[in-house]
Protein backbone atom coordinates (compact mmCIF):
# COMPACT_ATOMS: atom_id res chain seq x y z
CA UNK A 1 0.00 0.00 0.00
CA UNK A 2 1.34 3.43 -0.90
CA UNK A 3 2.48 5.55 2.03
CA UNK A 4 0.01 8.29 1.23
CA UNK A 5 -2.85 5.82 1.64
CA UNK A 6 -1.99 5.30 5.30
CA UNK A 7 -3.58 8.66 6.09
CA UNK A 8 -6.89 7.27 4.90
CA UNK A 9 -6.94 4.35 7.34
CA UNK A 10 -9.73 5.05 9.82
CA UNK A 11 -9.03 2.56 12.57
CA UNK A 12 -6.32 1.16 14.82
CA UNK A 13 -5.36 -2.47 14.44
CA UNK A 14 -2.56 -4.81 15.43
CA UNK A 15 -1.57 -8.29 14.32
CA UNK A 16 0.25 -10.27 16.99
CA UNK A 17 3.03 -12.70 16.20
CA UNK A 18 5.18 -14.80 18.47
CA UNK A 19 8.17 -12.52 18.00
CA UNK A 20 6.18 -9.50 19.27
CA UNK A 21 7.97 -7.22 16.83
CA UNK A 22 6.38 -3.83 16.43
CA UNK A 23 6.33 -1.20 13.72
CA UNK A 24 5.29 2.30 14.69
CA UNK A 25 4.13 4.82 12.16
CA UNK A 26 3.69 8.40 13.28
CA UNK A 27 2.19 10.76 10.76
CA UNK A 28 2.94 13.84 12.77
CA UNK A 29 5.92 15.50 14.39
CA UNK A 30 3.84 15.74 17.56
CA UNK A 31 4.52 12.92 20.05
CA UNK A 32 1.62 10.99 21.58
CA UNK A 33 -0.15 12.64 24.47
CA UNK A 34 1.58 12.18 27.82
CA UNK A 35 -1.64 10.80 29.19
CA UNK A 36 -1.57 7.94 26.74
CA UNK A 37 0.52 4.80 26.81
CA UNK A 38 3.59 5.22 24.57
CA UNK A 39 2.96 1.81 23.12
CA UNK A 40 -0.81 1.32 23.09
CA UNK A 41 -2.28 4.61 21.95
CA UNK A 42 -5.89 4.97 20.69
CA UNK A 43 -5.90 5.61 16.98
CA UNK A 44 -6.04 9.20 15.90
CA UNK A 45 -5.18 10.90 12.64
CA UNK A 46 -1.59 11.19 13.82
CA UNK A 47 -0.58 7.72 14.85
CA UNK A 48 -0.85 4.10 13.85
CA UNK A 49 0.55 0.90 15.33
CA UNK A 50 1.25 -2.33 13.53
CA UNK A 51 2.66 -5.50 15.04
CA UNK A 52 4.63 -7.61 12.61
CA UNK A 53 6.60 -10.84 12.72
CA UNK A 54 10.22 -9.76 12.65
CA UNK A 55 12.63 -11.54 14.96
CA UNK A 56 15.60 -9.89 16.62
CA UNK A 57 17.57 -12.99 15.72
CA UNK A 58 17.63 -11.81 12.11
CA UNK A 59 20.94 -10.03 12.60
CA UNK A 60 24.58 -9.99 11.45
CA UNK A 61 26.70 -13.03 12.24
CA UNK A 62 29.20 -11.13 14.36
CA UNK A 63 28.93 -8.80 17.36
CA UNK A 64 30.22 -5.78 15.49
CA UNK A 65 28.59 -4.56 12.29
CA UNK A 66 29.06 -1.40 10.22
CA UNK A 67 25.32 -1.14 9.84
CA UNK A 68 24.59 -1.56 13.46
CA UNK A 69 20.95 -0.68 13.95
CA UNK A 70 17.76 -2.60 13.39
CA UNK A 71 15.77 0.55 14.07
CA UNK A 72 15.17 2.83 11.14
CA UNK A 73 14.07 6.43 11.50
CA UNK A 74 12.66 7.74 8.22
CA UNK A 75 11.59 11.34 7.97
CA UNK A 76 9.55 11.76 4.81
CA UNK A 77 7.54 14.94 4.99
CA UNK A 78 5.57 14.60 8.22
CA UNK A 79 6.04 10.86 8.49
CA UNK A 80 8.30 9.02 10.96
CA UNK A 81 8.72 5.29 10.90
CA UNK A 82 10.82 2.98 13.06
CA UNK A 83 11.14 -0.67 13.85
CA UNK A 84 11.69 -2.21 17.25
CA UNK A 85 11.06 -5.52 18.94
CA UNK A 86 9.63 -4.64 22.32
CA UNK A 87 6.83 -6.21 24.31
CA UNK A 88 4.54 -4.27 26.61
CA UNK A 89 5.89 -3.68 30.17
CA UNK A 90 4.77 -1.48 33.09
CA UNK A 91 7.59 0.91 32.28
CA UNK A 92 6.31 1.46 28.75
CA UNK A 93 2.84 2.11 30.01
CA UNK A 94 4.12 5.28 31.63
CA UNK A 95 3.65 8.59 29.77
CA UNK A 96 6.54 9.77 27.63
CA UNK A 97 8.88 12.28 29.25
CA UNK A 98 8.56 15.84 28.01
CA UNK A 99 11.62 17.82 26.92
CA UNK A 100 11.69 19.52 30.35
CA UNK A 101 11.62 16.16 32.12
CA UNK A 102 14.43 14.89 29.89
CA UNK A 103 16.49 17.91 30.97
CA UNK A 104 15.74 17.05 34.59
CA UNK A 105 16.92 13.48 34.02
CA UNK A 106 20.18 14.75 32.52
CA UNK A 107 20.66 16.99 35.55
CA UNK A 108 20.15 13.98 37.84
CA UNK A 109 22.75 12.01 35.87
CA UNK A 110 25.24 14.87 36.20
CA UNK A 111 24.76 14.89 39.99
CA UNK A 112 25.53 11.17 40.20
CA UNK A 113 23.60 10.68 43.46
CA UNK A 114 23.23 7.27 45.07
CA UNK A 115 19.43 7.44 44.94
CA UNK A 116 19.45 8.24 41.21
CA UNK A 117 17.30 5.22 40.34
CA UNK A 118 14.59 5.93 42.89
CA UNK A 119 14.41 9.59 41.87
CA UNK A 120 14.04 8.63 38.24
CA UNK A 121 11.32 6.11 39.06
CA UNK A 122 9.46 8.71 41.09
CA UNK A 123 9.12 10.83 37.94
CA UNK A 124 6.88 8.04 36.55
CA UNK A 125 7.83 8.63 32.91
CA UNK A 126 9.24 6.54 30.08
CA UNK A 127 11.82 7.67 27.54
CA UNK A 128 11.47 7.56 23.78
CA UNK A 129 14.27 6.13 21.67
CA UNK A 130 15.19 9.60 20.42
CA UNK A 131 15.32 10.96 23.97
CA UNK A 132 17.66 8.20 25.08
CA UNK A 133 19.97 8.84 22.11
CA UNK A 134 19.95 12.56 22.93
CA UNK A 135 20.84 11.85 26.56
CA UNK A 136 23.80 9.67 25.59
CA UNK A 137 25.03 12.25 23.08
CA UNK A 138 24.83 15.07 25.64
CA UNK A 139 26.66 12.96 28.23
CA UNK A 140 29.34 12.19 25.64
CA UNK A 141 29.87 15.88 24.83
CA UNK A 142 30.08 16.76 28.52
CA UNK A 143 32.21 13.70 29.35
CA UNK A 144 29.73 12.58 32.03
CA UNK A 145 29.48 8.89 32.91
CA UNK A 146 26.36 7.10 31.64
CA UNK A 147 26.88 4.05 33.89
CA UNK A 148 24.12 4.86 36.41
CA UNK A 149 21.69 5.75 33.63
CA UNK A 150 22.43 2.57 31.68
CA UNK A 151 22.04 0.41 34.80
CA UNK A 152 18.64 1.99 35.44
CA UNK A 153 17.69 1.53 31.79
CA UNK A 154 18.66 -2.16 31.91
CA UNK A 155 16.34 -2.69 34.85
CA UNK A 156 13.48 -0.58 33.45
CA UNK A 157 13.67 -1.60 29.82
CA UNK A 158 16.12 -4.49 29.28
CA UNK A 159 15.09 -5.05 25.66
CA UNK A 160 15.86 -1.45 24.77
CA UNK A 161 19.41 -1.92 26.07
CA UNK A 162 19.88 -4.59 23.42
CA UNK A 163 19.36 -2.00 20.69
CA UNK A 164 22.67 -1.82 18.74
CA UNK A 165 22.83 1.97 18.72
CA UNK A 166 22.01 2.35 22.42
CA UNK A 167 24.57 -0.31 23.35
CA UNK A 168 27.20 1.30 21.09
CA UNK A 169 26.60 4.73 22.61
CA UNK A 170 27.13 3.33 26.10
CA UNK A 171 30.40 1.58 25.13
CA UNK A 172 31.54 4.84 23.51
CA UNK A 173 30.73 6.72 26.73
CA UNK A 174 32.94 4.33 28.71
CA UNK A 175 35.75 4.85 26.23
CA UNK A 176 35.53 8.64 26.29
CA UNK A 177 35.96 8.54 30.08
CA UNK A 178 38.78 5.97 29.87
CA UNK A 179 36.65 3.47 31.79
CA UNK A 180 38.06 0.37 30.06
CA UNK A 181 37.52 -1.85 33.11
CA UNK A 182 33.74 -1.42 32.75
CA UNK A 183 33.93 -2.43 29.08
CA UNK A 184 34.97 -6.00 29.92
CA UNK A 185 31.78 -7.13 31.70
CA UNK A 186 29.64 -4.98 29.41
CA UNK A 187 31.06 -6.51 26.20
CA UNK A 188 30.90 -9.96 27.73
CA UNK A 189 27.22 -9.41 28.51
CA UNK A 190 26.52 -8.01 25.05
CA UNK A 191 28.27 -10.97 23.44
CA UNK A 192 26.26 -13.41 25.55
CA UNK A 193 22.98 -11.68 24.69
CA UNK A 194 23.88 -11.35 20.98
CA UNK A 195 23.90 -7.57 21.01
CA UNK A 196 25.53 -6.35 17.82
CA UNK A 197 27.65 -3.23 18.00
CA UNK A 198 28.74 -0.89 15.23
CA UNK A 199 31.73 1.35 14.62
CA UNK A 200 30.19 4.09 16.74
CA UNK A 201 30.95 1.94 19.79
CA UNK A 202 34.66 2.64 19.29
CA UNK A 203 34.41 5.90 17.40
CA UNK A 204 35.66 7.61 20.56
CA UNK A 205 39.16 6.53 19.52
CA UNK A 206 38.85 8.99 16.64
CA UNK A 207 36.97 11.64 18.63
CA UNK A 208 39.45 11.97 21.49
CA UNK A 209 41.83 13.98 19.33
CA UNK A 210 44.93 12.64 21.10
CA UNK A 211 48.52 12.72 19.88
CA UNK A 212 49.86 9.64 18.14
CA UNK A 213 51.40 8.05 21.24
CA UNK A 214 48.34 8.54 23.44
CA UNK A 215 46.05 7.34 20.65
CA UNK A 216 48.06 4.14 20.24
CA UNK A 217 47.88 3.53 23.99
CA UNK A 218 44.07 3.85 23.93
CA UNK A 219 43.90 1.42 21.00
CA UNK A 220 46.11 -1.00 22.90
CA UNK A 221 43.82 -0.83 25.93
CA UNK A 222 40.73 -1.51 23.80
CA UNK A 223 42.44 -4.52 22.26
CA UNK A 224 43.34 -5.72 25.77
CA UNK A 225 39.60 -5.58 26.53
CA UNK A 226 38.89 -7.68 23.41
CA UNK A 227 41.49 -10.23 24.50
CA UNK A 228 39.96 -10.47 27.97
CA UNK A 229 36.43 -10.92 26.62
CA UNK A 230 37.65 -13.36 23.96
CA UNK A 231 35.51 -15.29 21.48
CA UNK A 232 33.85 -13.56 18.57
CA UNK A 233 34.18 -10.25 20.37
CA UNK A 234 37.95 -10.50 20.08
CA UNK A 235 38.25 -11.56 16.43
CA UNK A 236 35.47 -9.35 15.08
CA UNK A 237 36.40 -6.39 17.30
CA UNK A 238 39.91 -6.30 15.84
CA UNK A 239 38.55 -6.38 12.29
CA UNK A 240 36.13 -3.57 13.13
CA UNK A 241 38.99 -1.38 14.44
CA UNK A 242 41.01 -2.02 11.28
CA UNK A 243 38.02 -1.13 9.13
CA UNK A 244 37.22 1.97 11.18
CA UNK A 245 40.76 3.36 11.05
CA UNK A 246 41.17 2.38 7.39
CA UNK A 247 37.98 4.16 6.32
CA UNK A 248 39.00 7.26 8.29
CA UNK A 249 42.40 7.33 6.57
CA UNK A 250 44.33 6.47 9.75
CA UNK A 251 46.36 3.76 8.03
CA UNK A 252 49.23 3.81 10.52
CA UNK A 253 46.84 3.10 13.38
CA UNK A 254 45.13 0.37 11.36
CA UNK A 255 48.52 -1.26 10.72
CA UNK A 256 49.33 -0.91 14.43
CA UNK A 257 46.16 -2.86 15.23
CA UNK A 258 47.21 -5.57 12.76
CA UNK A 259 50.68 -5.86 14.29
CA UNK A 260 49.33 -5.92 17.83
CA UNK A 261 46.79 -8.62 16.91
CA UNK A 262 49.53 -10.90 15.59
CA UNK A 263 49.78 -10.13 11.87
CA UNK A 264 46.99 -12.37 10.57
CA UNK A 265 46.25 -12.62 6.85
CA UNK A 266 42.54 -11.91 7.31
CA UNK A 267 43.37 -8.66 9.11
CA UNK A 268 45.72 -7.51 6.35
CA UNK A 269 43.05 -8.33 3.78
CA UNK A 270 40.50 -6.11 5.56
CA UNK A 271 42.83 -3.10 5.23
CA UNK A 272 43.86 -4.02 1.68
CA UNK A 273 40.23 -4.13 0.61
CA UNK A 274 39.71 -0.58 1.86
CA UNK A 275 42.87 0.62 0.10
CA UNK A 276 41.72 -1.05 -3.12
CA UNK A 277 38.49 0.95 -3.01
CA UNK A 278 40.62 4.07 -2.69
CA UNK A 279 42.74 2.95 -5.65
CA UNK A 280 45.92 3.09 -3.56
CA UNK A 281 47.94 0.41 -5.38
CA UNK A 282 51.20 1.45 -3.75
CA UNK A 283 49.91 0.89 -0.23
CA UNK A 284 48.37 -2.44 -1.21
CA UNK A 285 51.66 -3.59 -2.75
CA UNK A 286 53.58 -2.41 0.33
CA UNK A 287 51.25 -4.39 2.58
CA UNK A 288 51.92 -7.54 0.55
CA UNK A 289 55.66 -6.94 0.93
CA UNK A 290 55.27 -6.35 4.66
CA UNK A 291 53.35 -9.61 4.98
CA UNK A 292 56.23 -11.47 3.32
CA UNK A 293 58.89 -9.77 5.46
CA UNK A 294 57.04 -10.57 8.67
CA UNK A 295 56.63 -14.23 7.76
CA UNK A 296 52.87 -13.95 7.30
CA UNK A 297 51.66 -16.42 4.67
CA UNK A 298 50.18 -14.40 1.82
CA UNK A 299 47.10 -16.14 0.44
CA UNK A 300 45.37 -15.96 -2.95
CA UNK A 301 42.86 -13.41 -1.62
CA UNK A 302 45.69 -10.97 -0.81
CA UNK A 303 47.17 -11.23 -4.29
CA UNK A 304 43.73 -11.02 -5.89
CA UNK A 305 43.13 -7.75 -4.06
CA UNK A 306 46.41 -6.41 -5.45
CA UNK A 307 45.47 -7.66 -8.93
CA UNK A 308 42.08 -5.98 -8.71
CA UNK A 309 43.59 -2.69 -7.57
CA UNK A 310 46.17 -2.68 -10.38
CA UNK A 311 43.51 -3.47 -13.00
CA UNK A 312 41.19 -0.72 -11.75
CA UNK A 313 44.04 1.73 -12.14
CA UNK A 314 44.88 0.53 -15.67
CA UNK A 315 48.26 -0.96 -14.72
CA UNK A 316 48.06 -3.96 -17.01
CA UNK A 317 51.80 -4.78 -17.12
CA UNK A 318 52.12 -4.80 -13.34
CA UNK A 319 48.96 -6.91 -13.03
CA UNK A 320 50.30 -9.44 -15.53
CA UNK A 321 53.59 -9.65 -13.58
CA UNK A 322 51.71 -10.25 -10.34
CA UNK A 323 49.69 -13.05 -11.94
CA UNK A 324 52.85 -14.71 -13.27
CA UNK A 325 54.53 -14.41 -9.85
CA UNK A 326 51.47 -15.96 -8.20
CA UNK A 327 51.61 -18.81 -10.70
CA UNK A 328 55.36 -19.52 -10.77
CA UNK A 329 56.54 -18.67 -7.27
CA UNK A 330 53.59 -19.46 -5.06
CA UNK A 331 51.13 -21.58 -7.01
CA UNK A 332 48.31 -19.41 -5.71
CA UNK A 333 46.37 -18.65 -8.87
CA UNK A 334 42.70 -19.57 -8.73
CA UNK A 335 39.65 -18.96 -10.93
CA UNK A 336 39.12 -15.54 -9.36
CA UNK A 337 42.70 -14.45 -10.18
CA UNK A 338 42.15 -15.14 -13.87
CA UNK A 339 38.62 -13.72 -13.81
CA UNK A 340 39.89 -10.35 -12.54
CA UNK A 341 42.44 -9.96 -15.30
CA UNK A 342 40.20 -11.36 -18.05
CA UNK A 343 37.40 -8.93 -17.18
CA UNK A 344 39.85 -6.02 -17.29
CA UNK A 345 41.37 -7.11 -20.62
CA UNK A 346 37.92 -7.56 -22.16
CA UNK A 347 37.11 -3.94 -21.36
CA UNK A 348 40.33 -2.97 -23.16
CA UNK A 349 39.45 -5.32 -26.05
CA UNK A 350 42.77 -7.17 -25.63
CA UNK A 351 41.38 -10.45 -26.91
CA UNK A 352 44.86 -11.81 -27.70
CA UNK A 353 45.77 -11.71 -24.01
CA UNK A 354 42.30 -12.97 -23.03
CA UNK A 355 42.89 -16.06 -25.22
CA UNK A 356 46.27 -16.67 -23.55
CA UNK A 357 44.72 -16.54 -20.10
CA UNK A 358 41.86 -18.83 -21.11
CA UNK A 359 44.38 -21.34 -22.49
CA UNK A 360 46.29 -21.20 -19.20
CA UNK A 361 43.10 -21.90 -17.32
CA UNK A 362 42.37 -24.90 -19.55
CA UNK A 363 45.87 -26.31 -18.93
CA UNK A 364 45.37 -25.92 -15.19
CA UNK A 365 41.91 -27.44 -15.33
CA UNK A 366 40.31 -24.23 -14.04
CA UNK A 367 36.80 -23.47 -15.33
CA UNK A 368 35.96 -19.76 -15.87
CA UNK A 369 32.98 -18.56 -13.86
CA UNK A 370 29.62 -17.92 -15.54
CA UNK A 371 30.22 -14.18 -15.12
CA UNK A 372 33.61 -14.43 -16.86
CA UNK A 373 32.06 -16.34 -19.77
CA UNK A 374 29.40 -13.63 -20.01
CA UNK A 375 32.01 -10.85 -20.02
CA UNK A 376 33.97 -12.49 -22.86
CA UNK A 377 30.88 -13.19 -24.98
CA UNK A 378 29.50 -9.67 -24.51
CA UNK A 379 32.89 -8.10 -25.29
CA UNK A 380 33.19 -10.06 -28.53
CA UNK A 381 29.66 -9.10 -29.46
CA UNK A 382 30.08 -5.40 -28.62
CA UNK A 383 33.25 -5.36 -30.74
CA UNK A 384 31.34 -6.73 -33.74
CA UNK A 385 33.15 -10.08 -33.49
CA UNK A 386 30.00 -12.19 -33.83
CA UNK A 387 31.75 -15.21 -35.29
CA UNK A 388 34.34 -15.19 -32.49
CA UNK A 389 31.55 -15.03 -29.91
CA UNK A 390 29.86 -18.04 -31.54
CA UNK A 391 33.13 -19.99 -31.73
CA UNK A 392 33.81 -19.27 -28.07
CA UNK A 393 30.39 -20.64 -27.05
CA UNK A 394 30.77 -23.72 -29.24
CA UNK A 395 34.30 -24.36 -27.97
CA UNK A 396 33.27 -24.39 -24.29
CA UNK A 397 30.22 -26.50 -25.09
CA UNK A 398 32.63 -29.06 -26.56
CA UNK A 399 34.57 -28.96 -23.26
CA UNK A 400 31.34 -29.81 -21.46
CA UNK A 401 31.40 -26.54 -19.55
CA UNK A 402 28.83 -26.34 -16.78
CA UNK A 403 27.83 -22.91 -18.12
CA UNK A 404 27.18 -23.99 -21.72
CA UNK A 405 23.40 -23.53 -21.38
CA UNK A 406 23.88 -20.02 -20.03
CA UNK A 407 26.46 -19.19 -22.72
CA UNK A 408 24.20 -20.24 -25.60
CA UNK A 409 21.17 -18.51 -24.07
CA UNK A 410 23.18 -15.30 -23.64
CA UNK A 411 24.38 -15.43 -27.27
CA UNK A 412 20.80 -15.90 -28.48
CA UNK A 413 19.61 -12.96 -26.39
CA UNK A 414 22.40 -10.73 -27.74
CA UNK A 415 21.43 -11.55 -31.32
CA UNK A 416 17.80 -10.83 -30.46
CA UNK A 417 18.70 -7.44 -28.93
CA UNK A 418 20.71 -6.72 -32.06
CA UNK A 419 17.52 -7.21 -34.09
CA UNK A 420 18.52 -10.51 -35.68
CA UNK A 421 15.69 -12.86 -34.73
CA UNK A 422 16.67 -15.54 -37.25
CA UNK A 423 20.22 -15.83 -35.86
CA UNK A 424 18.84 -15.96 -32.33
CA UNK A 425 16.51 -18.76 -33.42
CA UNK A 426 19.42 -20.57 -35.07
CA UNK A 427 21.48 -20.40 -31.86
CA UNK A 428 18.62 -21.89 -29.81
CA UNK A 429 18.06 -24.62 -32.35
CA UNK A 430 21.78 -25.47 -32.40
CA UNK A 431 22.06 -25.74 -28.62
CA UNK A 432 18.97 -27.95 -28.36
CA UNK A 433 20.39 -30.22 -31.05
CA UNK A 434 23.38 -30.65 -28.72
CA UNK A 435 21.13 -31.62 -25.84
CA UNK A 436 21.30 -28.25 -24.08
CA UNK A 437 18.09 -26.74 -22.76
CA UNK A 438 17.76 -22.95 -23.24
CA UNK A 439 16.80 -20.60 -20.44
CA UNK A 440 13.02 -20.30 -20.55
CA UNK A 441 13.14 -16.48 -20.65
CA UNK A 442 15.35 -16.52 -23.76
CA UNK A 443 13.17 -19.18 -25.41
CA UNK A 444 9.96 -17.26 -24.65
CA UNK A 445 11.25 -13.92 -25.97
CA UNK A 446 12.49 -15.45 -29.22
CA UNK A 447 9.20 -17.33 -29.71
CA UNK A 448 7.27 -14.08 -29.24
CA UNK A 449 9.38 -12.30 -31.87
CA UNK A 450 8.99 -15.17 -34.32
CA UNK A 451 5.22 -15.05 -33.94
CA UNK A 452 5.23 -11.30 -34.61
CA UNK A 453 7.28 -11.84 -37.77
CA UNK A 454 5.02 -14.65 -39.02
CA UNK A 455 7.77 -17.22 -38.46
CA UNK A 456 5.20 -19.92 -37.78
CA UNK A 457 7.26 -22.82 -39.11
CA UNK A 458 10.35 -21.80 -37.14
CA UNK A 459 8.36 -21.27 -33.94
CA UNK A 460 6.72 -24.69 -34.30
CA UNK A 461 10.11 -26.32 -34.79
CA UNK A 462 11.58 -24.56 -31.76
CA UNK A 463 8.53 -25.46 -29.70
CA UNK A 464 8.82 -29.12 -30.68
CA UNK A 465 12.50 -29.26 -29.65
CA UNK A 466 11.88 -27.43 -26.38
CA UNK A 467 8.94 -29.66 -25.43
CA UNK A 468 11.19 -32.70 -25.87
CA UNK A 469 13.21 -31.51 -22.82
CA UNK A 470 10.09 -31.12 -20.72
CA UNK A 471 8.77 -34.56 -21.62
CA UNK A 472 11.96 -36.31 -20.53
Amino acid sequence: MAIRNLCNISRFFSIRHSSCSTLFLSLSNTPPSSSSSPLFTPYTSSNLLFSIGCSTLCSPKHPFASSSSFRYDIDYGRMHMYFCSYTNTPYRCRPLATSEQVSQIIALIREGMDDFGSKLNSMNVSLSYASIVDIFQILARERVSALQFFDWLKFSDPELCRDPDIASLFVSNCGLLGNYETMVPILSEFSLKRVFLGMKAFGFLLDLGLDNGSSMECVRRVMAVFNEVGGMCQSCGVQLLIEMFGLSGSFETAEFVIRTAGRKVKHYNVLMRIMCKRGDCERVANLVKEMKRSGCDVDASSYNLLLSCLCKNGKIDEAWQVLEAMEKNYGLTDAHSFDILISFLCKRRRFDLVSKLLDKMTLKGIEPSILTHAVVIKSYFESGKFEEAHEYVVDYAGKRSYSSNANYSLLANLHLKNGNVLLACKVLSEMMDKGLKPNFSAYKRIMQHLEKKDGKDLSLELSRKYLSFIEK
